[in-house]
C-alpha cells in the first residue's frame, strides 16, 4: 500500500531482517538509504534486487549526505511510478544534523510524493534514541509496523522509572567480542529515556564490535545520570570517529603497511587518542 509505515529497529541489519520478504516480493524498484558503507550493505540486499545509497559525509559516488533536504531532493529525484519500496535509515541521525521541525517537513513531503507516486516508504530507527513526542508525531504520519522484538515490548521502557540496579546490569557484559563482528553506526541515545540498562544494552553492543569500553565504567557507576549521559555522548563520539577511521582504513589498506594497520587498528578500538589517531591516519593516507 503506498504511503509511510516507521520501523523500531535499533540496527541496521535488523531492518533488512524485517523487510526481506518485502524487498523480495517487491515487483519493482527498491532504493535503500542506509547507515551502512556499500560493502556491508551488500551482506544484507542484492544489487539485483535494489538501488544503494550510503547516508555519509563521505565523498563518494553513492553517498547521499545526511542533510533531509538533500535526503528529499534525493528521493524525489530517484523515485517514478515504477518505484515499489524505498527504505530511509538514520532518522535520529538526520534530527541530530538538523532539527525535529525540519525532518517533520522532510516526512510530510516523502508521504504526499509515496502516496502519489504509489510506493512504500519505511522509515527506520530506534525510538530510543528520538523524543518521545516526535517519535509519536512520526508514528501518527507513519503508522508503525509491528515486529516482535519492537522497543515498545521490551521489559525496560524508556519512559518509565530505571529498577535494575547498577550491579545486576553490569553482569551483562560477560560476553566476548564476536569474532567478524561487523563495525555499525548505532542510533545516538538522548537524554530523554537514558537508564543504566539502556547503556548496558549499548555497552554490550559495543563490546561485540570489539571496542575497550573502560572509559564508560564510571558512567555506570554513577546515580548521577545527566552526568552518566555527559560520560556516554562523549566516548559515542569517539566510537563515531573511530569507526569511520576504521572504515576509510579498510577502503585505502593498501596505502599502509601491515605494522601500520595493526598499529591504528589497536589504537582506534582501544579508544587511545582516538582525534589524534584519526588526524594521523588522514595525513598517512592523503600522502601516498
Amino acid at each position: 500500500m503506498a504511503g509511510m509505515q516507521t520501523l523500531d529497529a535499533s540496527r541496521s541489519e535488523d531492518v533488512y531482517m524485517h523487510l526481506d520478504e518485502r524487498i523480495e516480493r517487491a515487483t519493482d524498484a527498491v532504493l535503500c538509504y542506509s547507515r551502512l558503507p556499500m560493502r556491508q550493505l551488500l551482506r544484507y540486499v542484492s544489487t539485483n534486487t535494489a538501488e544503494m545509497w550510503w547516508l555519509s559525509e563521505h565523498e563518494t559516488p553513492r553517498a547521499v549526505a545526511p542533510n533531509p533536504t538533500t535526503v528529499e531532493d534525493h528521493i524525489n529525484t530517484n523515485t517514478r511510478e515504477t518505484t515499489s519500496l524505498v527504505i530511509l535509515e538514520g532518522i535520529d541521525w538526520l534530527v541530530r544534523r538538523s532539527d525535529e521541525s525540519t525532518v517533520l517537513s522532510m516526512l510530510q513531503v516523502l508521504d504526499g510524493l509515496a502516496k502519489e507516486r504509489g510506493f512504500e516508504l519505511v522509515l527506520a530507527g530506534d525510538s530510543l534514541a528520538l523524543n518521545p513526542t516526535f517519535w509519536a508525531r512520526m508514528c501518527s504520519l507513519a503508522p508503525k509496523i509491528q515486529t516482535e522484538t519492537s522497543v515498545s515490548d521490551r521489559n525496560i521502557s524508556p519512559h518509565q522509572p530505571e529498577t535494575t540496579p547498577v550491579n545486576e546490569s553490569t553482569e551483562t557484559f560477560d560476553d566476548e567480542p564476536q569474532e567478524g563482528a561487523v563495525l555499525v553506526h548505532l542510533v545516538n541515545l538522548p537524554r530523554m529515556g537514558f537508564t543504566h540498562a539502556v547503556l548496558a544494552r549499548r555497552m554490550l553492543q559495543w563490546k561485540r564490535m570489539g571496542f575497550d569500553l573502560a572509559a564508560l565504567e564510571p558512567a555506570m557507576a554513577t546515580h548521577d545520570m545527566d552526568k552518566a549521559h555527559t560520560i556516554y555522548s562523549a566516548i559515542e563520539q569517539e566510537i563515531i570517529l573511530a569507526i569511520d577511521s576504521l572504515r576509510l582504513m579498510e577502503q585505502q589498506g593498501s596505502k599502509l603497511t601491515v605494522s601500520e594497520r595493526e598499529m591504528f587498528n589497536f589504537r582506534l578500538m582501544a579508544l587511545n587518542r582516538i582525534p589524534e589517531a584519526a588526524d594521523e591516519l588522514l595525513v598517512l593516507l592523503s600522502t601516498r
